[in-house]
Parts: C-alpha cells; sequence; structure tokens
C-alpha cells in the first residue's frame, strides 16, 4: 500500500489497522511519526464523515511507509 499523494485523502481506520498490523503500541508508533500520542488517538478515532488533521495524517502516513518497508521486531508474522 502506498501513502496517498493527497494527506487529505488518507482513511485514518486504515492507518490504524496498518499500525496494529505492524505489532506497535500507540506511544511507540506516535514517536516514530512525530506526533504526539494525544494526536495519533484523535487522528486514528477520527469518523469516516469528519475531518482530520492533514499534518498528522502526512506524518503518520511517512511513518507507515518506511516501518512497512522495514518491519520492526514488533511485527510478528504468521503463516498457516
Amino acid at each position: 500500500m502506498t501513502t496517498p499523494n493527497d494527506p487529505a485523502n488518507r482513511f485514518p481506520k486504515g492507518d490504524h489497522n496498518r499500525r496494529l498490523a505492524l505489532g506497535m503500541e500507540p506511544q511507540a508508533f506516535a514517536l516514530e511519526a512525530g506526533v504526539t500520542p494525544e494526536a495519533l488517538h484523535e487522528y486514528e478515532t477520527t469518523s469516516p464523515d469528519h475531518d482530520f488533521d492533514v499534518y498528522v495524517a502526512d506524518l503518520v502516513g511517512a511513518a507507515l511507509e518506511r516501518l512497512e518497508a522495514n518491519p520492526p521486531t514488533s511485527q510478528k508474522v504468521l503463516n498457516q
């Protein structure tokens, strides 16, 4: 998955799920993204019909791309 060119086109719930797939706690991910845990929480819990902070979305998206390209040790892959 690639980051949309325009951060306003991001999907906060989708980004939340991507963070969970990395196995990262909110505090650790917020530090990686350069946002506060509160800003991350507010962004990730934004309803689809509400606006979100585009600056936070841009930082979160960039961190997701970076971490997915080089996954942290917290990410566990289960092959069944």
